[in-house]
């Protein structure tokens, strides 16, 4: 029985490891990419639209995401709020398990005044 659980547990272990992987990263870059549209939000807030997009541009190549460009974001204004959004999707192909497809969206809403939107 110990053997059982021992043997349960570790290939848990290997399970998870397999996951992270193969999916960890694209799920930091969701992270790193929520980083982007607040920092994109507020600097359009401070300053301009076309400010804002040379902003992201920059953050893209500051960060090193290749595979998310400004094409899958979009800025707009909603009455006197400065919204920020991105979606992507990636395919993973991970051994044996046959491949999966990973969707993604970030945005931010940031307020004249220089505040995020929570």
């Amino acid at each position: 029985m110990k053997n059982l659980i021992s043997l349960a547990l570790v290939a848990a272990a290997v399970a998870g490891g397999g996951w992270l992987i193969y999916f960890g990263p694209y799920y930091k870059d969701k992270y790193v990419m929520e980083e982007v549209v607040q920092s994109v939000a507020l600097t359009w807030a401070a300053y301009t639209k076309s400010r804002a997009e040379t902003e992201l541009v920059s953050q893209f190549r500051q960060r090193g995401i290749d595979y998310i460009t400004p094409d899958h974001c979009a800025l707009k204004e909603m009455g006197s709020d400065y919204y920020v959004s991105c979606a992507w999707q990636v395919d993973v192909y991970p051994p044996l398990v046959g491949g999966r497809r990973l969707d993604f969206e970030v945005e931010s809403v940031a307020t004249k005044d220089g505040r995020l939107v929570e």
